[in-house]
């Protein structure tokens, strides 16, 4: 009972020291426990690798070399024989030779693993075999038919005799040495398994307890995280707060969530109750302008009434009468311009027209006006007859003109010319748009005059007169949110007045 209850104090101090890391030291500490157990598994192979292999690649090495010098000294015995007989040439045997001396050479050589009987037998093996091989070449250099010649055959033979007994006693005593190793090591082999066994223990614990207490504290919460952040994109705020154990930047980034939820849900509430108060205060709005309408209309309808047109047009027409009696014709056509253009005033309700009569209602308007001012003003109206159904808005374009004749033609004694150009175009979105300029040569605008007009076209929210330039703009900006009005002069030359709208007809 009492380990019981210290290993569970132990566990709860581990937790909540664990619980304090900031996300970076429980970072660091997984990757630090991932690569000391990937070292230890590289140590341990090493190590394994080592007694299984390399020493016992060692020792095999060790036995094969002395096993190759055996055979390379009696396949050089062989060959000394077949070269005294004739057999074979120099050169063969010279090959027969290097092959003995490889063997020779590649003798080991080193105490700490051959021990000091193999080292002293090596030793003797090679100063015998270098006696030899001396040997050798004053045999070579004895001429064949002296009496010395066979001398020298019969000591080789003698001491290729030697250094064979040499090598056997060499391969016996490494032949022993490999034996008495394999006894040694060969234990070892059966201690493997239960080695990596128990460190595969260790090491599967110890990451499944790491990969447990990452996945508790962050794995989890961001996974909470998620599920909530659904939720909300799913417009539901009713989620409770997240709750975390966390005391790092993950429980840091949850406190903030729920504080950020709880502000969310805050914020979208006073934006339902502003949007329910603005609907309402745009309904009333609404019924403002509506009354604002119809009070326009009202007094708009008190004004006409206040003429009574059919007195007016028979009246116009008595003295129409009259003026064709006394054979006055231009009185006639002045009588009949002025009637067209009043009934075209009092009875034309819509907000947009035909081109055609609106051009026919300038037309009549020009007349009356060039009947006034005599040879001093003259108009030209430039339209392809194919633009004659087009829609424009009413009273735009006789405005424009009256500006021009009041304030710029009117003005110079010599009078001048007013054109009227209409015309289409493509804007930016490829749509095509009815363009009307009307230009005169009058005095012109005064360059702050100019800028002034231009300002307060800019301003939308100015609070607008009923007639005149802004009026005209006004009703442009209304009727079509893409129109334009642009208005340009130079001061004594000319002024120009352009309006674009869409075509429509």
């Amino acid at each position: 009972m009492i380990e019981t209850a210290r290993e569970n104090k132990w566990s709860r101090m581990i937790k909540a020291g664990w619980s304090k890391k900031s996300l970076k030291e429980k970072i660091s500490a997984m990757v630090l426990i991932v690569f000391a157990i990937i070292l230890m598994t590289v140590l341990l192979d090493i190590w394994t690798i080592k007694i299984s292999l390399w020493d016992f690649r060692y020792s095999l090495q060790s036995n094969e070399l002395v096993g190759t010098l055996v055979e390379a000294l009696e396949v050089e015995s062989e060959g000394f024989s077949d070269y005294t007989r004739g057999d074979i040439s120099r050169q063969d045997f010279n090959k027969l030779m290097s092959e003995t001396d490889r063997a020779v050479n590649g003798l080991q050589k080193d105490y700490s693993r051959i021990g000091e009987e193999r080292l002293a037998w090596t030793e003797k093996t090679e100063r015998a075999f270098q006696i030899y091989r001396k040997e050798c070449f004053v045999f070579f250099g004895t001429d064949p038919l002296s009496n010395d010649f066979l001398k020298e055959e019969y000591k080789l033979f003698q001491m290729q005799d030697y250094l064979k007994n040499y090598g056997s006693t060499l391969m016996s005593l490494t032949s022993k040495a490999v034996n008495d190793f394999y006894k040694q090591r060969f234990p070892l082999l059966f201690f493997f398994p239960a080695v990596i066994l128990t460190v595969a223990v260790i090491m599967i614990t110890v990451v499944a307890r790491t990969s447990t207490a990452m996945s508790r504290t962050l794995v989890d919460p961001i996974g909470k995280l998620a599920d909530a952040s659904r939720k909300i994109a799913a417009n539901d705020l009713t989620v409770e707060d997240i709750v975390v154990e966390n005391k790092d930047e993950i429980g840091d980034l949850v406190h903030a969530f729920n504080k950020m939820k709880f502000a969310t849900s805050e914020y979208i509430r006073t934006l339902e109750e502003n949007r329910v108060a603005l609907d309402r205060l745009h309904a009333e709005e609404l019924e403002k302008i509506d009354a604002e309408n119809r009070l326009v209309r009202m007094r708009y309808q008190v004004l006409r009434n206040q003429i009574n047109p059919h007195f007016l047009f028979n009246t116009l027409c008595v003295i129409s009468g009259m003026a064709k009696l006394e054979d006055a014709a231009t009185t006639d056509r002045m009588i009949n311009s002025l009637s067209s253009l009043l009934r075209y005033i009092l009875r034309t309700e819509e907000n947009e027209i035909c081109l055609e009569q609106e051009l026919s209602m300038i037309r009549d308007y020009m007349y009356l006006q060039e009947m006034r001012f005599g040879e001093r003003i003259k108009c030209v109206i430039d339209c392809d007859e194919e633009l004659n159904k087009a829609y424009v808005p009413t009273f735009v374009i006789q405005p424009i003109i009256e500006n021009s004749i009041i304030h710029g033609l009117s003005k110079k004694e010599e009078g001048g010319f007013i054109r009227i150009h209409v015309f289409t175009s493509l804007n930016e979105k490829d749509e095509k748009m009815l363009n009307v300029v009307v230009s005169d040569t009058g005095v012109g605008i005064k360059k702050e005059t100019l800028e002034k007009i231009r300002a307060e076209l800019a301003d939308d929210g100015m609070e607008r007169s009923t007639i005149g330039i802004n009026n005209i703009y006004g009703r442009l900006k209304l009727l079509y949110t893409d129109s334009e009005f642009e208005i340009d002069s130079i001061e004594g030359e000319w002024t120009v007045v352009k309006c674009t709208i869409p075509y429509s007809k």
